[in-house]
């Protein structure tokens, strides 16, 4: 078990939770006024870690980043709030107005700091914070990281709750009794109307009482569906006079590098998105316990198909995929 490295803020956290992006660019919109003419664009991060040559941070040779293509690492924390129990790599390509999420299993086995000693990927936040945990996840994946968001569960909770609920279909019996964790998961198959702790209880949710039920496999694809279900009531909501609850909701619950000009630029952006261009999928992976090993030829095509940020394919010697 790895040990935080820093005195990590004292938050109420719980499993799940990360689905904000969406969130925070329609809190945005509330920022955006009449000055969205004096919003500058975004940055962009420094070039992905080149792997071959060390771990050093530099541009790989004849690469040049895509205009108006960003990506993002959502992160969400466990109960103990040290590992990052959710994570989803994130990109937005604004000039096509698509936006792709590849979720990737807590388990993942990774190159702790690039010294060949292998570790799960969640647990890179518990040993150093954000600064580490952006560092492995651009060194698996060979590309640079321009923002973060990481994520309270409570914001999901409270969001869901003003927005008035969230229409899910839920995928199987849910039955599950842990008095340990004060979790208890009862839902029948199929549509329902949720209120934000349920729909929290039923992303939670990995198996039944009887080992029934499904995987953490499962568990991603039910979490990537809630999301679109929420961010689909989010963008269908007419009542202005919310984004004052959304704002609250985002500055109590959320942590993120995004400045508010940043936030301002992307909602501009994204007031024009269809939810039909978002794409939502899970790192290619197979269990060997204790780990979960990325497949590298799939996880390279995945990533030059969905998040690669920049204007050619990278090659297989880019990314730190352990096998």
């Amino acid at each position: 078990m790895y040990q935080g490295k820093r005195v990590l803020k004292k938050e109420k956290r719980k499993h799940s939770a990360l689905r904000v992006l969406l969130i925070l660019l329609l809190v945005a919109a509330a920022l955006y006024g009449g000055w969205r003419l004096l919003v500058p664009e975004p940055e962009v991060a420094v070039p992905a870690m080149n792997t071959a040559e060390g771990g050093e941070a530099s541009a790989p040779a004849g690469y040049t980043r895509k205009k108006h293509f960003w990506t993002f690492l959502l992160a969400g924390t466990d109960k103990s709030g040290y590992n990052t129990d959710s994570l989803i790599l994130l990109s937005y390509d604004v000039d096509a107005q698509t936006v792709s999420m590849a979720s990737i299993p807590r388990d993942t086995c990774v190159d702790a700091n690039g010294n060949g000693k292998d570790r799960k990927i969640n647990a890179a936040y518990a040993n150093a914070g954000m600064d580490e945990l952006l560092e492995e996840t651009t060194r698996t994946f060979g590309i640079p990281i321009d923002y973060y968001i990481k994520v309270n569960v409570n914001g999901f909770v409270a969001l869901v709750d003003a927005v008035g609920g969230v229409d899910f279909d839920v995928p199987c019996a849910m039955n599950y009794d842990d008095p340990y964790q004060d979790l208890y998961i009862h839902y029948d198959a199929g549509m329902q109307h949720l209120s934000g702790q349920q729909a929290l209880e039923v992303c939670r949710f990995r198996h039944n009482n009887d080992n029934t039920g499904y995987n953490d496999t499962g568990r991603m694809q039910t979490q990537r569906g809630m999301l679109t279900a929420v961010a689909k009531k989010l963008l269908s909501l007419q009542n202005i006079t919310k984004l004052n609850k959304f704002i609250d909701i985002a500055a109590e619950n959320t942590d993120t590098n995004l400045s508010a000009s940043d936030m301002a630029w992307f909602a501009e952006k994204a007031l024009s998105f269809d939810m039909e261009n978002l794409n939502t999928m899970m790192m290619p992976a197979s269990w060997s316990n204790p780990y979960m090993y990325l497949d590298p030829d799939a996880t390279l095509e995945l990533v030059n198909t969905y998040l690669n940020p920049y204007t050619k394919d990278l090659t297989a010697d880019m990314l730190r995929i352990l096998s």
